[in-house]
């Protein structure tokens, strides 16, 4: 398969760390198995061979663009969007229209939270999302509820998974029964509150709570809580917190391979959207997470053995899921093939040779 040159727009990239950037990483090197070719423009922080540097996301990023498509001689655009990740700055919702003559702007939509406009911006928030979907040559969404949002709107998409943002980890000897692992950016919405507040109720001697991976700053485009904030419940509730600090991502993998259970109690419910999720089921261990709206939105995960679902906001139940996963055994399989990144690449390619064959009729 000829796989076209991609131009990947990401508001990060390694060694910046984020999920989306992780994303970005793992579609390029599955692309580049294939003999895809591509190039990425990011925000400051990042680095790599191929990749371009944005000082300042806002409406000079168009010219960006433009001479980034002549020089390198692009195929297709796809913009990795997640609004807080480009400052909420509209001006990557207009780029799939005013790119529309030059080439063919594929967006995958990371989430669909509205860029910030200016205040009381009301229902241009929406309009910005909606604009960028239509205007662009095809649509990417992550998960199910995405897409039923967006079919709401009348905008067709294609589901494609995003698979792991780690690799397999490497074989454990020995696995830690006293940690309860938290994987990624200790968030409001990935429930670190409900989680400490669960791990308060369990007896002595209460599991150590282990952060894996860098902790970030908060920031008005961000719901990361601080660590001095965690510190002090912690402290209150006479529980232990150990953080590794950044990691490779191999050794992030082999972390999360050695913890006793890994818990992900998000307040919105698991969605195939986090990578977090399946880099946690991929490690072999229990992952305790909180149910999904519906059921059906974790898709193949649903039957994974050594996940267990609580509802959420509910404590006592996450506390409980965490005891079990403690002192039980767990049977374990491989992630379903279609989130495996040879998978992700290869629907990636077929879509791209679509979007450039209906240009060119």
């Amino acid at each position: 398969m000829s796989v076209p040159k991609v131009l990947l727009i990401s508001g990060e990239y390694p060694p910046l760390p984020g999920g989306v950037g992780d994303y970005t990483a793992n579609l390029r090197m599955a692309l580049a198995a294939m003999g895809g070719r591509s190039v990425v423009l990011t925000s400051t922080g990042a680095s790599g061979e191929d990749v371009t540097i944005v000082r300042r996301w806002g409406w000079g990023v168009v010219g960006n663009v433009r001479r980034m498509i002549r020089h390198e001689q692009i195929d297709v655009v796809h913009i990795q969007y997640q609004a807080g990740a480009f400052a909420m700055h509209p001006a990557l919702n207009l780029l799939p229209s005013l790119l529309s003559r030059q080439v063919p702007v594929v967006t995958t939509f990371h989430d669909l939270r509205v860029p910030y406009l200016f205040p009381k911006a009301g229902r241009l928030r929406k309009s910005a999302i909606v604009r960028m979907a239509r205007g662009s040559a095809a649509v990417i969404v992550t998960n199910p509820a995405d897409q039923r949002a967006l079919a709401n709107e009348g905008i067709d998409t294609i589901q494609i998974p995003i698979g792991p943002n780690l690799p397999p980890p490497a074989r454990i000897e020995a696995v830690d029964d006293s940690a309860v692992a938290f994987f990624g950016f200790p968030s409001r919405s990935k429930g670190i509150f409900d989680l400490l507040d669960a791990i308060a109720t369990l007896p002595d001697p209460r599991p150590t709570l282990v952060l894996i991976g860098a902790q970030g700053e908060p920031s008005s485009t961000n719901d990361i809580v601080a660590s001095v904030e965690i510190d002090a419940l912690a402290t209150l509730h006479g529980i232990t917190v150990r953080r590794t600090g950044y990691l490779s991502p191999l050794d992030a993998s082999n972390a999360l391979a050695a913890s006793g259970v890994i818990a992900l109690p998000f307040l919105d419910g698991a969605s195939l959207r986090s990578g977090s999720l399946l880099a946690a089921l991929q490690s072999g261990r229990p992952v305790v997470t909180t149910t999904p709206r519906l059921v059906s939105d974790l898709g193949d995960l649903e039957s994974s053995p050594q996940l267990l679902t609580v509802s959420t906001g509910d404590t006592v139940a996450l506390a409980e899921a965490i005891r079990l996963a403690l002192v039980s055994e767990w049977r374990t399989t491989s992630l379903p093939s279609a989130f495996r990144w040879q998978s992700i690449a290869t629907a990636h390619a077929d879509l791209y040779q679509r979007v450039i064959a209906e240009r060119s009729q």
